[in-house]
């Protein structure tokens, strides 16, 4: 059975076997590692942001309060260490040093991403080749040979050229799925850690730019002046 799965893909056999295998591997560590990353939802955030606010974070210059939140193991908060470890330093030095930080994170987030789509490119093109080249040696075994050429020949030699490019396609449409949609979501990820960072950082600074609760607004001056005037 395997022998005749290797025949099948004549020349190109081993490259896309290859490279199915490396697609397959990159794609499952890809989801073990974004499975396992810890969420970031807006009561998380929250809780964050209030857990700040009592601790005084316009004020946060404690060492053993930085090296707390870097211990931990969820990214956000040991963004917000970094960002603390730099408390006394000026807003631009820590938008630098969480600038740097953020990248290191983000080339963890996208590795192997990139080679998941370089299979996906590379993977019909090599299925293509295989094809051509088993069509190259269909004609040749065809001229050598002095019988007539049947349809059921034809077919049969085309069937086989032909089946290398739907195993090259099969594994660029999942490769290339798999690295969008990977993108796509360390992306979102990444750019809500950035968004909670930039106001970590402002409220080391002393502005409160968390969003503020929706409240019943106070009545005008106006409407006052109507009640008095009625009673």
């Amino acid at each position: 059975m395997l022998s005749q799965f290797y025949e099948q893909l004549g020349a190109m056999a081993i490259p896309l076997v290859g490279l199915s295998v490396i697609a397959l591997a990159l794609i499952l560590e890809r989801l073990v590692t974004y499975t396992l990353q810890p969420g970031m939802g807006k009561a998380r955030v929250k809780k964050l942001f209030v857990e700040l606010q009592n601790q005084g974070c316009g004020n946060c210059r404690s060492s053993e309060q930085a090296a707390r939140y870097c211990g931990q193991k969820h990214c956000l908060h040991q963004g917000v260490g970094v960002l603390m470890n730099h408390a006394s330093s000026s807003k631009d030095m820590r938008e630098e040093v969480a600038g740097l930080w953020l990248l290191k994170h983000r080339q963890r987030m996208h590795a192997g991403l990139r080679f998941l789509m370089l299979i996906g490119m590379l993977s019909p093109m090599i299925g293509l080749l295989g094809t051509v080249l088993g069509m190259i040696m269909m004609f040749q075994g065809m001229a050598a040979s002095g019988g007539p050429v049947t349809p059921a020949v034809l077919a049969d030699g085309l069937w086989a050229a032909m089946y290398t490019t739907a195993y090259g396609l099969g594994i660029a449409i999942p490769s290339l799925a798999a690295s969008h949609g990977f993108t796509l979501w360390a992306n979102r990820y990444m750019s809500r850690l950035e968004f909670v960072l930039n106001h970590v950082n402002l409220m080391i600074e002393g502005v409160d730019a968390t969003e503020p609760e929706v409240r019943k607004p106070a009545p005008s001056n106006v409407a006052i002046m109507r009640k008095k005037a009625v009673a």
